[in-house]
C-alpha cells in the first residue's frame, strides 16, 4: 500500500480523499464553512472575489498550519473499463497537468465509486503550506476550473476541501472542531444546509462549550432554529 494512503486511512479509515464525497461518506469531526455573504454560491463582485479568496486562505491557514507539511491530494475521475469512455476537456487536462508538474503530484491510489460509477485515481505529493496560502487553487476550484481537491496536514490528518463558494473541514477531534467553530461561526451557512458531524467514538469522551451566539448560528446553519 502506498504511504499516502496508509497515511489517509490512518486518520480517515471510512473515507477517500474526493471532496464531493465527505459531506456523504465516513469523514468526521466535519463541518461546512461558506465563505460567500448571504449564502450567495455565485454573482461575485471583484471587491467580494478578494474578500472570498482572503477568507479562504485565512480559513485553510488557521487548519492547516503555515509552514506545515501538507498533502495536496487530487482526485482525477475515468470511466471503468467496462463502460464507454468519458470525453476529457483539453483545458482541463493541461490544467491538471500543470498542477501536478508544478507541486510534483503523483499516482497514489486507484478507488472506484459504486455511487458514481467511476474510478478515480488519486494524485498526491507533499508541499509545505504557505505563508498566506494558495490563492490560485481556491480561484481555479469557484470557477470550476478544478474540482475535488483535498488539502490535508500530514502530522494531524485535518483536512480542507474547498468548494465552489466555501470548505468543507473535517479536524483530529470534536473538541478541535468546535473550538474552529467558535471563532468563525459567522461563516457558517445561515439557510439549513450546513452540517456537523462528530466521531462517535471519540464523543464518548469529548466535551466543551460555545456561546449563545455561536449556538443560534449553528441551530441557522442545521436548520434547527
Amino acid at each position: 500500500m502506498d504511504s499516502f494512503q496508509t497515511l489517509w486511512q490512518r486518520f480517515h479509515p471510512d473515507a477517500v480523499p474526493v471532496g464531493h464525497t465527505l459531506e456523504k461518506n465516513g469523514t468526521w469531526n466535519l463541518t461546512r464553512f461558506h465563505l460567500l455573504p448571504n449564502g450567495r454560491d455565485g454573482y461575485v463582485s471583484r471587491v467580494e472575489y478578494r474578500g472570498l479568496i482572503q477568507r479562504f486562505n485565512h480559513l485553510a491557514t488557521e487548519i492547516l498550519d503555515a509552514g506545515a507539511p501538507i498533502w495536496l491530494i487530487l482526485p482525477e475521475r475515468s470511466a471503468p473499463d467496462w463502460a464507454p469512455p468519458e470525453a476529457v476537456d483539453p483545458a482541463l487536462r493541461k490544467r491538471i497537468n500543470r498542477l501536478k508538474h508544478r507541486y510534483g503530484l503523483t499516482p497514489r491510489w486507484d478507488y472506484y465509486s459504486a455511487d458514481d460509477k467511476a474510478i478515480y485515481t488519486i494524485s498526491a505529493g507533499e508541499i509545505i503550506w504557505p505563508e498566506g496560502g494558495i490563492g490560485r487553487l481556491f480561484i481555479d476550484i469557484h470557477n470550476e476550473r478544478l474540482s475535488d481537491i483535498v488539502l490535508m496536514n500530514a502530522d494531524t490528518g485535518a483536512v480542507v476541501a474547498p468548494y465552489g463558494a466555501g470548505v468543507f473541514v473535517s479536524q483530529p477531534t470534536p473538541e478541535a472542531l468546535m473550538a474552529l467553530v467558535s471563532n468563525y461561526y459567522g461563516w457558517l451557512p445561515q439557510d439549513g444546509t450546513g452540517l456537523l458531524r462528530f466521531n462517535p467514538a471519540q464523543m464518548k469522551t469529548s466535551s466543551f462549550q460555545m456561546s449563545k451566539s455561536c449556538a443560534a448560528a449553528i441551530q441557522r446553519a442545521l436548520g434547527t432554529g
